[in-house]
C-alpha cells in the first residue's frame, strides 16, 4: 500500500522521535483518515512494550488482530483490573461477576445508616451520581462541586456528599457492591505507573478527565493521543477533548490526518464548511466518489428511500436522527410497510424513553430518567402545544397513536442484528465510528430557517441559518452534523433544506 504524504510523515517523526524528549504525541485524524492503520503502523515500528488503549471491547478485538505482539490492546477498566492487588482485583471481579457492575439503591437504604428517612431513595440516588461524577474527575477528593445540580428543595447538598462519603467507604470495605467507575477511579487514586513504554489513547476527543490526569502522572515513555476533535460529542457525559488539553504541554508533538478513505468529495466539501465555522483552516480531503442529495423531509416513510439501495444494489440503509423520538417514529412507519429494522443499542435509549414516558403519564416522574425535566405530564403536553415541531410534541403524537404500548410491541420486532435489516436506526451519536453505502439524515438535523425567539430558546439550543451564515450556541451541535455528513461510503440523502442550501451557497 502506497502512503500517503501525511501518512508517510507521521512515520517518519516515529523513527526520529527515538532521539528526542517527546512525552506526548498528538495525531488529529478527520473521519474515516485511517487513524487505526497508521496506529498500528507506529507500533510496529516501536520497540518497548506498549498498550493500546480503547473505548469498548469491540475495538479492543479487533485492533489486537492488527497490533504487533509487543503490543497490548484494552479498555481503561481491563487495565485497572489487571493492575490492581492480587487479592483486590479478585475480590473485585467476584462482585462484579455477583452484581454485574450494579448497585441498586435498595441495597444502599438497606445497608448504609441514614438512608433509612423520607428522601433516603432520592437522597441515595443523588449520592451514586455524586459518586459517578467524582469518578469521572481528575479530582483526588469528593466534594460538594461533583454534586448533581439543581436538586430538589427537600435534599441538602451536605447530605448528599455525607451520603456519598458513606457509600464510597462502604464500596472499599466490600459491604456494597463494585460498580466498574468505582474501581477504576480506586485504582487511578493509587497513583501506580503504567507499566508500559508506550500508551496508544484511541478516541482521545472524548476522553475520561480521570485517564487524562492518570496519563499527566506517568514518568516514563510516551503518549501517543490519536482522535478527531470535531467528533467530540459526550460533554455532557463529562468527556473532555484531551487533544486540545495535551496540545498546551511542553514536550509534545503534533501531526494531522486530513484525507479520509471513506467518502468522497462531495460529503468532504460540506464536513470542511462544518468546521470553517468553528474556525478549521485545513479542509477535509476526499477519496473516491460519494454523492450528496437533498430529499423531501417532511415524512419518516422509509419507502422512499428503497429505490435508492435498489439502484445501488445495497440491501439496507442507515437512518440517522438528533432524537430516539423521531428514530420511533421511522420504526413504527418500519412495521407499516413489513420493512426490517435494526435499533444500533438494541432501543435501550428507546425504550427507556417510553418507561419514562409511561411513568411520567402515571404521576412517577424520574429524576434521573431521560424525562427528568418534567415533573408531570401537563408539562411535557404544554410544552408540545408551544413547540409542535420539538421532541415533546412527537412523543405526545406517538402516545395518542399508536401508543406506547404498540411502540414497545414494535421495538420488541426489530432485528437482533443488523445484518437482517433493511434499515438500520441510529442516533447520530451512535453512529460515531460507523460507516454504511447509503444514508439518510433525518430532518431534525437541520438549521432552523432564522434566529428563533427568546422563548423558543429557554428549551432548545440554537443552531440556526440566516443571511449572515450558520449560529450555534455549543459547537458539538456543529460536532454533530459533521458526524453524521461523514458516514456514507457511496451515497448521502440529507433531509435537512436549511443545512443544504446554506451549503450550496458556500460552494
Amino acid at each position: 500500500m502506497q502512503l500517503t504524504v501525511e501518512q508517510q510523515r507521521i512515520l517518519d517523526f516515529v523513527e526520529q522521535q527515538k532521539d528526542q524528549r517527546v512525552a506526548h504525541v498528538l495525531l488529529h485524524a478527520y473521519a474515516g483518515a485511517g487513524k487505526s492503520f497508521i496506529l498500528t503502523e507506529i507500533a510496529k515500528r516501536l520497540s518497548g512494550a506498549g498498550i493500546y488503549l480503547a473505548f469498548n471491547d469491540a475495538i479492543v478485538k479487533d485492533i489486537q488482530r492488527k497490533l504487533p505482539k509487543h503490543f497490548t490492546a484494552m479498555t481503561t477498566h481491563k487495565l485497572a483490573l489487571q493492575q490492581l492487588p492480587k487479592d483486590v482485583s479478585a475480590r473485585v471481579r467476584k462482585s462484579l461477576m455477583q452484581d454485574k457492575g450494579r448497585i441498586q439503591i435498595p441495597v444502599i437504604t438497606a445497608t448504609i445508616p441514614g438512608f433509612d428517612g423520607p428522601n433516603g431513595m432520592s437522597l441515595a440516588g443523588f449520592a451514586l451520581r455524586t459518586i459517578r461524577q467524582f469518578c469521572g474527575s481528575a479530582d483526588d477528593r469528593m466534594s460538594a462541586k461533583h454534586v448533581p445540580m439543581p436538586l430538589p428543595r427537600r435534599i441538602h447538598a451536605d447530605e448528599i456528599l455525607h451520603g456519598a462519603n458513606a457509600i464510597w467507604d462502604a464500596m472499599l470495605q466490600f459491604r456494597l457492591p463494585i460498580t466498574h467507575d468505582f474501581y477504576f477511579k480506586a485504582w487511578t487514586l493509587m497513583g501506580a505507573p503504567i507499566p508500559y513504554d508506550h500508551r496508544m489513547i484511541d478516541e482521545a476527543q472524548d476522553t475520561n478527565p480521570a485517564v487524562l490526569s492518570l496519563m499527566f502522572k506517568q514518568k516514563r515513555g510516551v503518549s501517543w493521543w490519536a482522535g478527531d476533535p470535531y467528533q467530540s460529542i459526550y460533554s455532557w457525559r463529562g468527556a473532555v477533548d484531551a487533544l486540545a488539553h495535551v496540545g498546551k504541554r511542553k514536550n509534545t508533538h503534533a501531526d494531522y490526518l486530513t484525507r479520509s478513505f471513506r467518502f468522497g468529495d462531495a460529503p468532504a466539501h460540506l464536513a470542511t464548511k462544518l468546521l470553517e465555522t468553528l474556525g478549521e483552516k485545513r479542509p477535509v480531503q476526499g477519496t473516491g466518489e460519494t454523492s450528496v442529495h437533498l430529499v423531501p423531509g417532511e415524512s419518516r416513510d422509509p419507502m422512499r428511500f428503497v429505490s435508492h439501495a435498489k439502484a445501488m444494489s445495497v440491501r439496507s440503509f442507515a437512518w440517522l436522527a438528533f432524537s430516539n423520538v423521531n428514530l420511533l417514529d421511522v420504526a413504527m412507519n418500519c412495521i407499516d410497510h413489513d420493512l426490517s429494522f435494526h435499533i444500533v443499542g438494541q432501543a435501550k435509549d428507546e425504550k427507556s424513553l417510553i418507561y419514562a414516558a409511561m411513568n411520567l403519564k402515571a404521576g412517577k416522574p424520574d429524576a434521573k430518567g431521560p424525562l427528568s425535566a418534567y415533573r408531570q405530564w401537563s408539562e411535557l403536553e404544554e410544552e408540545a402545544d408551544h413547540y409542535p415541531g420539538g421532541d415533546a410534541a412527537h412523543l405526545l403524537s406517538l402516545y395518542r397513536h399508536p401508543g406506547f404500548g404498540a411502540i414497545l410491541d414494535g421495538l420488541n420486532r426489530g432485528t437482533a442484528s443488523e445484518a437482517d435489516a433493511q434499515v438500520v436506526l441510529s442516533t447520530a451519536h451512535r453512529a460515531k465510528g460507523r460507516e454504511w453505502d447509503l444514508v439518510v439524515i433525518d430532518r431534525d438535523m437541520d438549521a432552523a430557517p432564522g434566529a428563533p425567539t427568546r422563548s423558543q430558546t429557554k428549551k432548545k439550543r440554537r443552531f440556526f441559518v440566516d443571511a449572515d451564515g450558520l449560529h450555534f450556541d455549543n459547537r458539538e451541535d456543529v460536532h454533530l452534523r459533521y458526524v453524521a455528513c461523514t458516514r456514507a461510503r457511496k451515497r448521502l440523502l440529507v433531509a435537512c433544506p436549511v443545512l443544504y442550501e446554506w451549503w450550496q451557497k458556500t460552494a
